[in-house]
């Protein structure tokens, strides 16, 4: 599968470099900065060419889009129309509204839109995922996460501004740990939380979010997304009839790195794997799983329509922020 990517920042940049090192091919990056896309093609061996340009170019299949949160909705439909399958970086757009013309026009183009979501491709996810289906700890109960860094990246950039971001900490980072835990517990119906701003006081956005999810039958999910989170970038834990799971990140990596978890049905054993020492391929092999599922004609995952529940959720919470009720 041929690639091409707009927006060669920091993250369009690091799926530039994951598309060379998959079993696709790169063929060309574009960014609204020619400087910066010519740079990053010369780095890379391949072609620059202006956005227009790189969505009608015959010889791309598939278009990963890198560029500023306010744009995403906008390219991903103008690939569509280009009959391009479609990866967009998280959050999917900056609302579901907005998102949700992307669902319609891929069934009508006959090509694949999917969420960009390489947190379900660190290694202790997978492996979390795998026991959890085997049943390892029986009927899931409850979640328990947090995510986040310390923001200095982004401090005064696009993401402050709300009409280009969308959004703060809980759509940036948060929107993973909800990826995670609608992937493990299946969808929300409810929600109460809070946001705030307790460090990066002249943000326009959240630097702080706090969620408390419910299911139908009552399961909750306690969600917590920060930009001044300086004791670790992800953590989460599972408890299930049977036992607990735990996947946590270390400080000085940007992943989950360990996973712990001991069942009744294997008696009092705790058991742990550390995966800090592999290299990070999530965005590698985030890649390397779309080409199969494209290739075998099954609609890549997360879809257009996890990526616009998880919008709806952020949405939920943001509203009952403002009416100190559950949504």
């Amino acid at each position: 599968m041929r690639f091409g990517v707009i927006g060669v920042g920091s993250f369009g940049r690091k799926r530039a470099q994951a598309v060379i090192e998959s079993r696709g091919q790169l063929v060309a990056v574009a960014d609204t900065q020619e400087s910066r896309a010519t740079r990053v093609a010369a780095e890379l061996g391949v072609l620059a060419l202006p956005p227009p340009a790189l969505l009608a170019d015959p010889r791309i299949d598939a278009v990963i889009v890198c560029t500023p949160n306010r744009d995403h909705a906008a390219i991903g439909l103008q690939a569509v129309e280009q009959h391009k399958h479609v990866i967009i970086e998280k959050p999917l757009a900056r609302s579901s509204a907005e998102a949700a013309p992307l669902a319609s026009a891929a069934r009508k183009a006959g090509v694949f839109v999917k969420t960009g979501a390489n947190h379900r491709f660190f290694p202790s996810v997978q492996r979390a995922r795998q026991l959890l289906l085997e049943g390892a700890i029986g009927e899931v109960l409850h979640f328990n996460g947090r995510i986040g860094h310390d923001g200095e990246r982004l401090a005064g950039s696009w993401s402050w501004d709300a009409a280009m971001s969308g959004g703060g900490s809980m759509l940036d980072n948060g929107c993973h740990l909800l990826d995670i835990a609608r992937w493990i517990m299946g969808p929300f119906v409810a929600v109460t939380g809070m946001r705030s701003n307790v460090y990066w006081r002249d943000c326009g956005v959240e630097d702080t979010a706090a969620a408390v999810y419910a299911t139908a039958a009552g399961k909750m999910a306690v969600i917590s997304a920060s930009w001044r989170q300086l004791s670790g970038y992800l953590h989460f834990e599972v408890n299930g009839s049977d036992g607990y799971l735990t996947v946590d990140g270390r400080f000085d990596t940007h992943g989950g790195d360990r996973l712990y978890w001991q069942s009744r049905k294997a008696g009092s054993d705790i058991f742990a794997l550390d995966f800090g020492h592999r290299p990070q391929r999530s965005y590698v092999d985030e890649l390397d799983a779309f080409i199969d599922a494209v290739a075998a004609g099954v609609t890549p995952e997360p879809t257009v329509e996890d990526g616009i529940e998880v919008l709806r959720m952020v949405e939920a919470l943001y509203r009952a922020d403002g009416t100190r009720e559950r949504v």
